[in-house]
This record gives C-alpha cells, structure tokens and sequence, in this order.
C-alpha cells in the first residue's frame, strides 16, 4: 500500500470546495486543524460524498461496467505509460475509484509503481482471461494489488508472459471480444469501480485488438515527431479496420488524442502539432502534456520501490499541473461518475 496524501490547495481543487481553509478541514473527523494535514484519494471521495449529503455506507453500488480508458499507441517511447499511471493517480485523487489493468507484456506501468515483476508472483490479465475462456476457476481479487487505501487506486500487474496471450487467443472464437465477455461476466467485481485504466502494448496484435473492442473511445498518446504521427495513422487504420468488421454488431469505436512531449523552443515539436491539429481537428484534447525533467524521475533505477507518479513525486511541477488537468478533462470526455453520481 503506498502512503499518498496531497497537501490543504491540491486537496480543495481535488475536491472542488470553494470555501476557507477552516470549513474545508472540518468536513474531515479525523483531521486536526493542522495546516500540514495531508489528504488521501479516501479522504477526498468522502468529502465529496459528504458535500453531496452522501453516506459513502449508504451507496448502492449499480452492476454497470465503468467508463474504460485505453491508452495505446501503434509505437513505443510516446509516453503512453507516463500518461496512463498518472491520469489514474490524479483521478483517485478526484475521488473516484480506478482500476489499473497493465496491457503491455515489458510491464512499464507495474513498475511505475514501483513493483518488481521479475521477482514477484504475478497472476496478470492474460492468466485472467485464459482461464475463463477455458472455464476454469479464477478469482480476479488475487490478481489486484491494492495502491491506495480503500481500493481507490488498484493495480492487475503485468510480466513478460502477458506475451504469451496471443498463442491462446489464436484458437478462441469470437477472440477480439474475450476481453469484453470477461467483463461482463465479471459485471459485479468491476463495478465496484468508477473507471477502468488499460496500459495497452505499443504492437497490433490479438491482445492488443481484445482490449480496443471492450472499448468505446481509446486514448492515444502522441509524442510530437514525425515517426509518432506516423504512428497515430497506423493506430486510425487499425481503429478503422476493427469498425468496419464489425460495424453490423454494433460496435464503433472512437479515437481521443493527447498530445505529449511538448517544448515551445523545439520547432519539430511546433510542427508535429500543428500537423496533428490539421490531420485530427475534433480529436485533440485542449491540455498538451509540456516536455518536462519531472518526468524522467518517476522512476527510480536502483530503488524501483520508490518509484512513482509525477503526481506523487513531484505534486506542485508543471508537469503534474498538466495531469491534474488532463485527468479532470477526461471526466467528463470518458463521463466518468463517483459511484453513479454525476460530480465536476
């Protein structure tokens, strides 16, 4: 369990409380009057439920799946990863619960968190997903890892035998939508989450294309050079392939961009933006990630156990403004809700 708390100014944007410091540590029991008090993700939902004259025992938990925000990219190096672990981060921080699924067999996303797969037991969604195609005995709840207290941030991590999953895959009926039917016959367990975060491999393959169609919008992630736009093409042509095969179904899925690795003195990055903006005007989100050193330090090379969001690293860096406010404009492009309820 990682021990997170934002300081008394994050805390009140977090919770979106408009009033004095003095009103704002009173909706906490627990809390002293202290101006050092720190904040969790818990201590956030329930204020917000508090505001709302909410009894967080008295919620009635609705068996829909949540909202699902894939990250990919049809390449490696764009930062998906980075985006991904913290837009969940600054999300629990919202108050809403979220549930990581890491996607990617090189498990950058478990170790952002600082995880070790290569010497932990790891049961990874792959090993999940197998053993309910072949109707087997699973139990989602030993795959989780638990980051912040009360669920608000968990974790199904990820090793090097995720790559494994297309050999099975291979032989499954209807294989693009094994990841969907093992949501849906898991309505009860994932419903207990607000949202749904996948780390998605950077290849196109069957575990890759499984993930896309148990969702309605993906979330690419666009360093700005041209071998990433290129990348972006290939991911539409990708999108457009799986639209067209299974249009008469029903399904259609969509495209949401973020564009990442900002610098105003790089012109390469001036021009790959302004050929994103040109190629994908309706798509892009209005936050641009800016290049920032903050970072390349969420990941400790000789202590990965201290490794972290920039958000929990760094909270007060631009990079982790960037975050927080991407993570707030997704709440309403993924209408994400805190137990069911609608909430800004």
């Amino acid at each position: 369990m990682r021990d997170f708390g934002v300081k008394l100014k994050l805390a009140k944007e977090f919770v979106g409380f408009m009033g004095s410091s003095p009103e704002f540590r009173s909706l906490f029991e627990k809390k002293s009057q202290q101006y050092h008090n720190t904040y969790s993700a818990l201590d956030i939902r329930n204020a917000k439920l508090k505001l709302l004259g909410v009894e967080p025992s008295a919620l009635q938990t609705e068996h829909k799946l949540p909202p699902i925000i894939n990250c990919r990219m049809a390449k490696g190096g764009t930062g998906k990863t980075t985006i991904c672990g913290g837009i969940a981060s600054a999300l629990s921080m919202f108050g809403y619960r979220v549930l990581m699924i890491d996607g990617d067999p090189q498990a950058s996303l478990t170790g952002l968190f600082g995880i070790n797969w290569a010497t932990e037991n790891i049961t990874h969604i792959g090993e999940l997903m197998l053993k309910f195609s072949r109707k087997e005995e699973y139990r989602i709840e030993n795959a989780v890892r638990p980051l912040y207290e009360g669920n608000m941030l968990d974790l199904i991590a990820s090793d090097i035998s995720l790559v494994n999953a297309d050999s099975w895959l291979m032989g499954v009926t209807s294989r693009e939508f094994v990841f969907k039917k093992f949501l849906d016959a898991n309505v009860e367990f994932f419903s207990k989450y607000d949202v749904i975060m996948i780390d998605s491999a950077p290849s196109t393959n069957l575990l890759t294309n499984t993930f896309m169609c148990a969702c309605q919008k993906i979330l690419a992630v666009v360093w700005l050079d041209g071998q990433s736009l290129k990348a972006m093409q290939i991911l539409v042509s990708n999108v457009n392939e799986l639209n067209d095969a299974f249009h008469s179904m029903g399904f259609h899925l969509d495209v949401h961009i973020v564009a990442n690795g900002y610098h105003p003195s790089y012109s390469p990055c001036k021009d790959a933006m302004s050929t994103l903006i040109s190629s994908y005007p309706d798509k892009i989100n209005n936050t641009v990630i800016p290049h920032a050193v903050s970072f390349m330090k969420q990941v400790e090379l000789f202590k990965e156990e201290n490794s972290g969001t920039v958000l929990e690293r760094e909270p007060n860096s631009i990079a982790a403004r960037a975050i927080i406010d991407l993570s707030k404009s997704l709440v309403k492009e993924y209408d994400i809700k805190l137990s069911g309820i609608q909430v800004i």
